[in-house]
């Protein structure tokens, strides 16, 4: 937690002669500040100086814009069709996330040659570069999704269409649905490769 110090700065002066002293107490500082008091002398003039340091929350930090999409249109595609799902339920859109993209990439490189689900995310995410304090991920099928249209990017859309549509339909406390929606999470890598003419799907989220 990062903390500004706000301080009041009160002048007080007092002319010494006779007469009785003031037995006026002060108002105790609040919770969260701390008062201190100097006390300076010059002739016949006391200067009381009372300082008043209250500490207060830093703002949070604006959130990182969102990376360049690559030049592969289905990238953009699958975000798009993430904050579609997002949008419904009146959630913000995730920030596409080129870090966690080539993340989520060697996640689907590697779910194609062992078609072990989360096997890559659970060995290397911790500490992977732009992954925070919080994250998850959605794979699509493990055995790949089957082509579904002779037209390259027909076949993409509709293959991360079907994919989407199932971890959506899980509803609630399903995990692939609540990744989906979950407000914990504000950026989002996009990993598809190809294998054997199938699409290996993975979305990986993170705050």
């Amino acid at each position: 937690m990062r903390l500004h110090a706000l301080s009041v700065l009160t002048l007080v002066t007092a002319a010494l002669g006779c007469g009785p002293k003031s037995n006026a107490a002060s108002s105790p500082p609040a919770e969260g500040e701390k008062t201190t008091t100097t006390v300076k002398k010059d002739g016949n003039k006391t200067t009381i100086i009372t300082t008043t340091t209250k500490m207060v929350e830093a703002p949070p930090p604006p959130p990182r814009p969102a990376d360049p999409f690559p030049d592969d249109p289905l990238v953009k595609y699958n975000v798009d069709r993430l904050n579609d799902y997002r949008k419904k339920a009146g959630v913000p859109a995730l920030l596409y996330d080129t870090k966690v993209s080539a993340f989520a990439l060697e996640g689907s490189k590697q779910l194609a040659v062992d078609h072990k689900p989360h096997a890559h995310f659970m060995a290397k995410a911790k500490g992977a570069p732009g992954m925070g304090t919080k994250s998850a991920e959605n794979q699509g099928d493990w055995e790949g999704v089957p082509q579904m249209d002779k037209d390259p990017l027909i076949n993409g859309k509709k293959q991360i269409d079907v994919m989407l549509k199932i971890m959506f339909d899980e509803g609630p406390g399903g995990g692939h649905h609540d990744n989906m929606l979950s407000t914990k999470y504000t950026r989002v890598g996009v990993g598809l490769f190809y294998a054997g003419g199938k699409l290996y799907l993975t979305n990986d989220f993170t705050n």
